[in-house]
């Protein structure tokens, strides 16, 4: 596809006068920002000193798997360090890692406007409750949003989509930046089962752990049907964990967790012609959580495997499957490095 593909900033119908702030300018961040920007939004990265040093040096570069490519020039992207910056938006949408909530709750608290919209792009489902009890009525709305695809790292200043679907967002957000979001392909869901959307996606996200554990690609993981087993038995196990509380599981991606399990389950001529036809996932594709290892950073698995496990003991259930993994991550992030594990000693970590 061409860079013409898409309308740019100029060519955008409606101007965006929404001024954006990106809270944790990392992949995810960039990401969004960079459309939003693209689309004609004034967005506003905030972010880590080196984050800001890369991009001042080489702009902001965003591929995808199936749509064009978005270069923003370096002079064009506005990277702040400093979070007083937050007090100039009318959006701000949070992109750090769960671990790191209650500070950028506090950062919002201190600095930004009571009429801010605060959207959590996040991975869990214990982010916006956290939000609501930091910061009670100091802003006007506090949204979910759950992000559905994959975004890698690809070089300085350039992140790769791997893999798609609908940014899904708890309540409206203004009509300027959904047409931002439309002039780059990137459709938007409103509403709807949102926590049960929210669970289907943690659900589907403990494939991040296992990704994790094998140390290659998404793909490479799921060819391989011990590797299913694996992430079959973890996604079942949290099912039941969020029935207990009385959950009313939604989708992911069009996707019913029950669905995926039983696609995971397919032998694997089946589940190889599935794969190309259905569930399209870039040869790049890796978790962030992986990225994270390998970058020295910490681990948000105790917000996916560990969330699994803390609802679970709320309803005295063992989530045994769940904490076998946690206990694995855990060991692969304190050493440094993934154990490259095949999908045969993954599902064998299981029954074990």
């Amino acid at each position: 596809m061409s860079d013409q593909d898409f309308p740019g900033p100029d060519q955008t119908m409606n101007s965006c006068k929404t001024k954006i702030a990106i809270l944790g300018a990392g992949s995810i961040g960039c990401f969004l920002g960079g459309m939003l920007q693209h689309g004609g939004c004034e967005v506003i990265f905030i972010g880590r000193e080196r984050i800001k040093t890369t991009i001042s040096e080489h702009g902001l570069t965003l591929t995808h798997y199936e749509k064009q490519k978005i270069s923003l020039p370096s002079e064009s992207v506005r990277v702040e360090t400093d979070p007083s910056a937050l007090s100039e938006a009318d959006l701000i949408l949070i992109c750090t890692k769960s671990q790191d909530t209650e500070k950028a709750a506090c950062l919002i608290k201190k600095h930004a406007k009571s009429k801010a919209h605060i959207v959590s792009c996040q991975n869990g489902i214990s982010n916006v409750p956290l939000l609501r009890d930091i910061l009670g009525n100091k802003v006007k709305t506090i949204s979910g949003a759950i992000v559905p695809f994959n975004v890698t790292p690809t070089g300085p200043g350039s992140y790769h989509c791997g893999t798609g679907g609908a940014l899904h967002i708890e309540h409206a957000l203004p009509d300027v930046v959904k047409t931002a979001f439309a002039s780059v392909g990137q459709s938007i869901k409103i509403g709807g089962n949102f926590t049960g959307d929210q669970w289907a996606k943690l659900l589907v996200n403990l494939n991040n752990a296992l990704n994790t554990l094998s140390g290659g690609t998404l793909r490479e993981g799921l060819v391989q049907k011990d590797y299913r087993k694996a992430l079959a038995l973890i996604v079942e196990e949290g099912l039941d964990v969020a029935h207990a509380h009385d959950v009313r599981v939604g989708d992911f991606n069009g996707r019913s967790p029950e669905t995926l399990i039983k696609t995971l389950r397919l032998p694997n001529w089946i589940y190889k012609i599935v794969m190309q036809l259905i569930v399209k996932i870039d040869a790049k594709a890796r978790s962030s959580m992986l990225d994270d290892l390998e970058a020295g950073r910490v681990s948000e698995v105790d917000y996916l495997q560990g969330e699994i496990v803390r609802q679970a003991n709320a309803v005295k259930l063992k989530a045994s499957y769940n904490k076998a993994i946690l206990k694995s991550v855990q060991g692969a992030f304190e050493k440094g490095k993934s154990p490259y594990l095949t999908g045969t000693q993954i599902l064998g970590l299981l029954k074990s």
